[in-house]
């Protein structure tokens, strides 16, 4: 059994943050409707092959409606009576041009969790800005700590406070189930990019409170450790960490035996002070065995150390493979796409997996089934364009639907 059978989520996020919020919730059970705008969620045209859109929106049905239409702002607020859980990451201000933000919904549904991603944070000078990921790590400091010693700062290349955020905004849902179980009533959840990818970061920022002194760019290497990060094997690069206890063992084993009591190198600090010189003489050691052959010694003398993998190398580590992160999915289409794995488990819990729905593809579905729709109100809707029916699910329509066929390439 899934721990969140029976949630009912309705879920208007875009891009990254929201959805992947919305598909954890599906990952462990819950009932998540996306609602996208007819021209789709703008993830499904980022990239070449859709795959951010894939990989943020699996365990979901897909409903395609204009909420500019008064008539479906008014069947989503209906739906809002009986959900459990809504999820929106528009600007501050933008739900509530629709009729559907927290306050109009809270008075018809007072259990409700209404969960709001935003970019800046719901008020303040930045609020209303556009966000995303690309300015957030420049505007959040992250960049400013990314990048080799003496290079210019460096973007991570991953939606970082994106992933950040929609972790915290699922975090933040759950706690708020718990805490209705016992006071009975729902909550506003707000989470931020900013607040998220600053938050992500104290470890460091707290060194900056305390000292003043900001963090180098160090490149590969450990800020704090020496000697530290990726270092050239014959065959490949490997990256490691050696503690301060480990030095004289390592020095001996890497026969430099008189480098560990060298006044560059014997102390901590001296070598972070010496990281230049000291890689110097750690060079030419490493590139004198494999990758395989590094890993292995390094291993045993219970280093810090793992082989620097290419996405072709991750996806077919054995312990990668073990744990089963990668995979397929089905589509209605009878085809297969990848999948990267929930990273969430615990014995007995059962996770489903379900690909990403076409845009519209369950809109009959739900508005008929589930919100109570008649079949011909969803054929005036889709008349006017303010719904949009997926060839896949107009067939399961009743005799004399009428439904707009979508269609989105997956």
């Amino acid at each position: 059994m899934s721990p969140l059978n029976g949630l009912q989520v309705i879920d208007f996020g875009q891009g990254v943050a929201g959805p992947y919020c919305g598909q954890l919730l599906g990952d462990l059970g819950a009932d998540v409707i996306k609602i996208e705008p007819p021209r789709g969620d703008w993830s499904r045209t980022m990239g070449t092959a859709g795959g951010v859109y894939l990989s943020v929106n699996r365990n979901k049905r897909g409903v395609c409606l204009d909420l500019r239409d008064a008539e479906t702002q008014s069947i989503v607020r209906t739906a809002a009576e009986r959900a459990d859980v809504i999820i929106e990451s528009f600007r501050p201000g933008v739900m509530g041009k629709l009729g559907l933000d927290y306050s109009t919904l809270r008075a018809i549904n007072p259990k409700l969790i209404y969960c709001s991603v935003t970019g800046f944070g719901p008020s303040g000078p930045n609020s209303n800005l556009p966000a995303g990921d690309s300015i957030m790590q420049a505007y959040g400091g992250l960049m400013s700590i990314i990048g080799e010693r003496d290079g210019p700062p460096l973007r991570v290349g991953n939606v970082v406070s994106d992933m950040l955020a929609g972790m915290n905004a699922f975090s933040g849902i759950l706690l708020a189930l718990i805490d209705r179980a016992v006071s009975n009533r729902g909550r506003h959840v707000q989470i931020s990019l900013l607040d998220s990818i600053v938050a992500f970061q104290a470890p460091p920022l707290t060194e900056f409170l305390l000292t003043g002194a900001p963090p180098d760019r160090a490149g590969n290497d450990h800020p704090l450790i020496a000697p530290s990060g990726a270092m050239a094997t014959r065959d490949g690069r490997i990256t490691f960490t050696v503690f301060d206890h480990q030095w004289p063992d390592f020095c001996d084993e890497l026969g430099i035996p008189d480098e560990k009591d060298n006044p560059l190198y014997c102390t901590s600090e001296a070598r972070q002070q010496n990281r230049s010189s000291l890689k110097a003489v750690l060079e030419p050691l490493f590139q004198t065995r494999t990758t395989g052959e590094w890993i292995a010694e390094l291993r045993r003398m219970d280093i810090l150390c793992a082989p620097v993998n290419n996405y072709s190398d991750l996806i077919n580590d054995p312990q990668v493979t073990h744990n089963r992160l990668f995979g397929t999915l089905p589509t209605r289409q009878g085809t297969q796409i990848p999948n990267v794995a929930c990273p969430i488990a615990a014995e007995d819990w059962i996770l489903s997996a379900q690909a990403a729905p076409m845009l519209g593809e369950h809109t009959a579905e739900v508005l008929t089934a589930l919100w109570g729709v008649s079949p011909e109100v969803l054929g005036v809707l889709t008349d006017r364009r303010a719904a949009f029916v997926h060839k896949t699910d107009a067939v399961r329509a009743k005799p004399g639907d009428k439904g707009d066929s979508v269609v989105t390439k997956q």
